[in-house]
């Protein structure tokens, strides 16, 4: 297999083509990585200035504080150019869920939910973070995870 860069002017955005001479297992899996990868890869930036991609699925939560939004990985938290609102409208809605008005939950990384209190929903996340679902969110967090 070999892989190659072209890099020219014409391209006025980043394209990737996969050739093959048959359509066997080994070309379709990379396709389908591929494409998995590209349509939920989310560009971001370090703390220290660095621009990268990370995984949507990799995301524990996305929040907002002051005027800038964060995504937050097990990793790293890393600033995202995008307003929380952006990000509802572009993300996978059966894997992310809008707890409140200022953060976004990755619904598999939530390890517990404490309904103790009156109103509202603690959620204990797998990185043993917690958050808590607004008021007006409640049923619907009931909801999309069938409680």
């Amino acid at each position: 297999m070999q892989v190659k860069a072209v890099i020219h002017e014409k391209y006025k955005e980043t394209e990737i083509h996969v050739c093959s001479g048959e359509l066997d297992g080994t070309t379709r899996k990379l396709v389908d990585e591929l494409s998995e990868f590209v349509n939920t890869g989310l560009p971001v930036q370090r703390q220290n200035g660095d621009k990268t991609v990370i995984h949507e699925k990799d995301v524990i939560c996305f929040f907002s504080e002051g005027q800038k939004v964060f995504a937050r990985t097990a990793k790293e938290i890393y600033a995202v150019p995008k307003r929380l609102y952006e990000l509802e409208d572009n993300l996978n809605e059966k894997l992310f869920f809008r707890s409140s008005k200022s953060e976004i939950i990755n619904l598999k990384q939530i390890q517990r939910l404490d309904m103790s209190l009156s109103g509202t929903i603690r959620v204990i996340m797998k990185d043993g973070s917690e958050t808590y679902t607004s008021r007006r969110n409640v049923v619907k967090l009931k909801k999309v995870l069938g409680i």
